[in-house]
């Protein structure tokens, strides 16, 4: 059980933190979630299919906000991968509604993400 604790302790430690920060005043979780959406579609794939899961998930959490507004896309350094999907998911859950069906679904899509980056035994 500890293994496991400090496993995803190491996987929240080593998170990418490349997503860039906008300097005019910040990001939705709207735009968030669409970001980590489209990052996981063209991310690498996993065997597992945690990847997968962790995008059905985030197109959920999309599809119960309420607000209609275009997201914007959030910056981030190299390509896409889990991890700056994993990061972009953290990054939207501050904004979303304490509880609700969209922060749910991401909470879901991050431990679904969480799985993946573990490292392989």
């Amino acid at each position: 059980m500890r293994v496991l604790f400090v496993c995803l302790f190491l996987v929240g430690c080593a998170g990418s933190r490349s997503v860039v920060r906008d300097e005019r005043g910040g990001y939705s979780a709207r735009d968030y979630l669409q970001t980590a959406f489209d990052t996981l579609n063209e991310a690498e794939t996993d065997t597992n299919g945690h990847r997968i899961r962790a995008a059905v998930e985030t197109r959920a959490a999309l599809e119960q906000l309420d607000d209609r507004a275009r997201p914007r896309p959030v910056p981030y350094e190299g390509g896409p991968s889990l991890a700056v999907a994993f990061e972009l998911l953290q990054r939207s859950e501050p904004e979303l509604a304490p509880r609700s069906a969209a922060q749910q679904h991401a909470q879901r899509a991050l431990e679904e993400l969480r799985l993946a980056l573990l490292p392989a035994k």
